[in-house]
């Protein structure tokens, strides 16, 4: 069975800093047509900044949208002067932790919530950090704190349902993985 909707038409309702809503009519598989509703968001770079003392740093700040703190991994939107995802979260690591880091690898890319928004997230990990003397500003808007955790206290964290964001999940459980991998590697080559 084919499962692809084709858009028919689109009806902007919305033009934000950050969104676009619009409203969409769709052909359905089947033949029927429907409305999604669609939000048009900009992309983002996050990170999983782990210092040598293998603590992740996490940003704590108010989100509106759910009215209440919020412990998430450093992540800002991709703007337009920013040459790649890269360096779009080597700026966000200055701003929000005033951190430098030598080591850096894209681990991997996904779509926040699929199932009315566009917004796409790359995700890279970091390490060997430097406290920068120069931190950047944070932007106008952004009042937040910044502060280290084990992976044993993430996880407590997320169990208790102290972080409640996806994108930090996603990193703290990808974080393990990685940890996992690792040492089933260095146990293989020691075997």
């Amino acid at each position: 069975m084919e499962l692809k909707e084709t858009e028919i038409s689109s009806q902007p309702i919305f033009k934000g800093r950050i969104v676009d809503l619009s409203v969409r009519t769709i052909q359905l598989p089947n033949g029927e047509t429907a409305t999604r509703e669609v939000a048009a968001h900009q992309p983002a770079s996050a990170v999983m900044a782990i210092n040598d003392k293998k603590q992740m740093l996490l940003v704590k700040q108010w989100r509106e949208p759910i009215k209440q703190l919020t412990l998430e991994i450093p992540a800002g939107l991709i703007d337009p002067s920013d040459a790649s995802p890269l360096d779009a979260m080597k700026r966000e690591l200055n701003e929000e932790g005033g951190y430098r880091a030598d080591y850096w690898e894209e681990v991997t890319e996904f779509y926040s919530s699929p199932g009315f928004t566009d917004e796409k997230l790359y995700l890279f990990y970091c390490d060997t950090l430097t406290k920068l003397e120069d931190k950047r500003s944070l932007d106008e808007d952004e009042f937040l704190t910044s502060d280290w955790y084990s992976l044993e206290d993430l996880k407590r964290l997320v169990s208790e349902g102290k972080i409640v964001d996806a994108k930090t999940i996603y990193a703290i459980t990808f974080w393990e993985n990685m940890l996992l991998t690792s040492a089933q590697s260095t146990k293989a080559d020691n075997d």
